[in-house]
């Protein structure tokens, strides 16, 4: 089975909303942690670091 990104947000915005109950709060927490996410240095980028 394959997720995919959008299926993520989906997920972790459900999963803040239920958390938090403010659909504003777990839109900003969901965003935060794509956006971690998609900057975090892979695996490749700290070896050669």
């Amino acid at each position: 089975m394959t997720t995919t990104l959008g299926d993520l947000i989906s997920t972790l915005y459900e999963q803040f909303l239920a958390e938090y109950g403010d659909p504003d709060l777990a839109s900003v927490a969901t965003a935060a942690v794509v956006n971690d996410l998609l900057t975090r240095p892979g695996p490749a980028k700290e070896e050669a670091a």
